[in-house]
């Protein structure tokens, strides 16, 4: 019994210090904040262990719990905002492929059963282009930007595609607008580096700062797409949410994780998001199947208004 009481009192000590590390914006402390959902659950079933075994603890960790759950819970209880009355459909797949992924057979295959309007894709090498190419003739408008590292972009729309890259930030952004009957929309694809150091934290930091700041330029119909690195409860997403003046797409349709880790399914997380305009609605957003990245595809159907 006192082996039990120690391994709880250990535990919950644990779950009081990453509480209190998620609020420190320090790397790499501040890591701590993109995986509430995980220490929510953990927090839970230390909480529950320490009041059967009648562990000191159990207040603190039942409060520093409900903190996460402070942080979760509006995206477990909003609603899809209304969609225009006068509006287009308009289908958006993005998917980060995982530059050293080799199933290029499936991402060809998802393109072809998403029938999207509108495909943007990550970490795009030479090699991607040729293995998609044959998903993607039906794509005629399209901006591709290949890289030897992580942070090649491509951009396809069936209607036209007007734009370019530009660097906001240390790496490469696609900024177009996508034309169709009835109206266009603006889009920003972005990928920053990942936060694996306090460098890297910055560049990420001041990456999307940029490209809120581009964004903002964009009118009325605009959207930033992409793999963030960052999560919707984390500090650099809701200063790009401030500082854009856009709306989640993910809003009603619960937590929506895209990121999948090889170390464990468990430490899933949402990192992949398309902001878009307010007055734009979002009839549907889903998470798609495995295609051998360590990402998950995003399909969003958008409904513009004209």
């Amino acid at each position: 019994m006192r082996f039990v009481v120690a391994l709880l009192s250990v535990l919950a000590i644990g779950a009081l210090v990453a509480q209190v590390a998620s609020w420190v914006p320090v790397w790499p402390l501040a890591l701590v904040e993109h995986f509430r959902v995980q220490m929510l659950v953990g927090g839970i079933v230390v909480a529950a262990a320490c009041a059967v075994a009648r562990v000191r603890y159990f207040d603190a960790v039942a409060l520093a719990t409900l903190l996460h759950l402070v942080w979760l819970l509006p995206d477990l209880v909003r609603s899809p905002r209304p969609l225009p009355a006068d509006g287009r459909p308009m289908r958006v797949l993005a998917l980060n492929v995982l530059s050293s992924n080799t199933r290029y057979a499936d991402v060809r295959k998802l393109i072809a059963d998403s029938n999207a309007d509108i495909v943007a894709l990550a970490e795009i090498q030479e090699q991607w282009l040729r293995e998609l190419a044959p998903a993607l003739t039906g794509y005629p408008a399209r901006i591709e930007h290949p890289r030897t590292d992580n942070f090649g972009l491509a951009l396809y729309a069936r209607g036209s595609l007007t734009g370019g890259v530009e660097y906001l930030g240390a790496f490469p952004s696609i900024v177009a607008t996508v034309g169709e009957p009835g109206g266009s929309v603006a889009i920003v694809l972005t990928h920053p580096v990942p936060p694996v150091s306090a460098y890297y934290l910055r560049l990420l930091d001041d990456q999307l700062a940029e490209v809120a700041a581009r964004a903002r330029t964009l009118g009325s119909n605009a959207m930033i797409l992409g793999d963030f690195n960052a999560t919707p409860w984390s500090r650099p997403f809701r200063r790009l949410v401030e500082a854009s003046g856009l709306c989640d797409s993910r809003a009603g349709f619960g937590l929506q994780t895209s990121w999948v880790p090889e170390i464990s399914r468990v430490m899933q997380i949402p990192i992949d998001h398309a902001l878009v305009s307010c007055g734009i609605g979002v009839r549907d957003r889903r998470i798609e199947r495995d295609v051998g990245s360590d990402h998950l595809p995003v399909v969003i159907d958008l409904v513009v208004p004209r």
